[in-house]
C-alpha cells in the first residue's frame, strides 16, 4: 500500500479535489506526463512516470510492472486504457473524503466518562 501511494503521489498533484482550487502548476504536472498530448495518460505514460519516481526515491520495485498495472487498473476507473483528468479527480475526492481508519478495539485508550 506504501508502494503506491509513493507512486501515487505525482498523480495526486495533476487535479484538484472537486472542492479545491485548481492546483498552482496549472496542470502542467498533468501536461508532462502526457507526452503525447491527448489530454489521458495511456499505461506506457504512467510507467515512465512510475520509473522516474522509483529512480528518484531510489527503490526499483516502485516501478515493478505488476505494480503498475495494479496502478493502472485503479486509476483507469472506466476501463478504457486511459486515465484522464477527471478519473484523476475523481480518485483525489474519494482519499479526500474517505473517513479515517478506526484504532482497533484493543488499542483505543478507555475514556473517561467525567
Amino acid at each position: 500500500m506504501k508502494k503506491r501511494i509513493l507512486i501515487a503521489a505525482p498523480l495526486a498533484l495533476i487535479a484538484p479535489a472537486a472542492h479545491a482550487q485548481p492546483p498552482h502548476d496549472g496542470g502542467r504536472i498533468f501536461a508532462m506526463i502526457d507526452a503525447n498530448g491527448d489530454g489521458k495518460l495511456d499505461k506506457a505514460e504512467i510507467t515512465k512516470m512510475a520509473k522516474m519516481r522509483a529512480e528518484k526515491q531510489g527503490d526499483a520495485s516502485l516501478a515493478a510492472p505488476e505494480k503498475i498495472d495494479i496502478f493502472f487498473k485503479h486509476l483507469d476507473a472506466n476501463g478504457d486504457g486511459f486515465v484522464d483528468k477527471s478519473e484523476i479527480e475523481a480518485m483525489r475526492s474519494a482519499r479526500a473524503s474517505a473517513p479515517p481508519p478506526e484504532a482497533p478495539q484493543g488499542d483505543a485508550p478507555a475514556q473517561d466518562a467525567n
